[in-house]
Parts: structure tokens; sequence; C-alpha cells
């Protein structure tokens, strides 16, 4: 019984948070139930906007990072986000998957980490077990379903390598826009 309240609180608390939190809460409310109540890491003068959708609190997300509108965070197993990464709108990140072969289908764990300033594009996604390297760039819509080496530009479906990035990066990421606009 101890057991299914505790995992009753813990859903409640996320259910509060992705159904009130992430829509209606101003960032320093949000960001303090994000990390009070679900357990996430965030870093300083890091933003996840309004209408993302959060699950687990294995999350770690460095300083200046972007988590733009409608992102999903899969925080079951390790997700790791890094300094000054940019994470564009509509992107899935996922830590968990099914077994296919496997007659329970059983669920596999596989941590992702995204390194910083990573830039991922407009509706990727990025499977279970992936690490995207530091400066590399996920094109909009690309799946990513193997590791992406530093300052490396992949696009499609599968992703695969459509050039080089720079190593000349110094930006540091800030996105605070006022309510659910792009206005700052």
């Amino acid at each position: 019984m101890l057991n299914y309240i505790g995992r009753f609180r813990r859903a409640l608390g996320f259910y509060i948070a992705n159904s009130v939190m992430m829509h209606f809460a101003p960032y320093v409310v949000r960001h303090y139930y994000l990390r009070t109540v679900c357990g996430i890491t965030i870093g300083h003068k890091s933003s996840i906007a309004q209408r993302c959708f959060i699950t687990g609190s294995k999350i770690v997300i460095g300083s200046n990072s972007v988590i733009n509108r409608y992102v999903y965070l899969d925080g079951r197993v390790q997700l790791y986000i890094g300094n000054n990464v940019n994470v564009s709108h509509y992107t899935l990140i996922h830590t968990l998957t099914h077994d296919p072969q496997n007659r329970d289908f059983i669920c596999l764990e596989k941590p992702v980490a995204i390194m910083d300033h990573a830039w991922i594009g407009a509706r990727a996604i990025i499977l279970p077990g992936v690490t995207i390297g530091e400066g590399a760039v996920v094109g909009a819509g690309a799946v990513v379903s193997r590791d992406v080496a530093p300052y490396t530009i992949v696009a499609g479906n599968p992703a695969v390598v459509v050039g080089k990035r720079s190593r000349d990066i110094a930006y540091r990421s800030s996105y605070f826009p006022f309510f659910d606009t792009d206005i700052q």
C-alpha cells in the first residue's frame, strides 16, 4: 500500500507540473516547482518554456540552455542536457523503448546525453541511448538513432551526416519570452 501511495504522489506531482505549471505558471514558479517537487536539475539562466511535457526526475539541464515549447523530456532514465543547448519546438527526447523481439515486450532503459552548444532542430526525435556531441546540430525533423559526433550536422530519417559545424562557438543561450509568445 505504501508503494502505491508513493507512486500516486509522484504521479500527481508530474500531473500538476504538466497540466498546470507548464501551461500557466511564469518561469520562476515553473522552474521552482520542477526543481523542488519533480526533482529536476535546471542550471543557471536555463529556460523550460510553457507547454513542454516532462516525465521522470532523472533530468539534468546545464546553464544557459533553452527548452522550447512542446518539447517532450523523458527523464525516467538519465537525460543530460549540457550548457548552451538549444532544443527547438516539438522535439521528442526518449530514454525508454521496448524490445520488439521479446515475447514479454520488455522495457529497455537507455540514457540520452546532449552535450554543450548542441542545437536540436524543430520536430527532431532523439531515441534512447543516443549521445549528441558538443556543438552538433540535429536538423529539423531528423530521427536520431545513433550517436552524433561533435560539431557534426545531421538531418533526415534516419539522421545522416550532411555537414560540419564551425568549432568557433562562443554564444550563451538566453530565451525567456513573455507568456506563451516569442516576444522577449
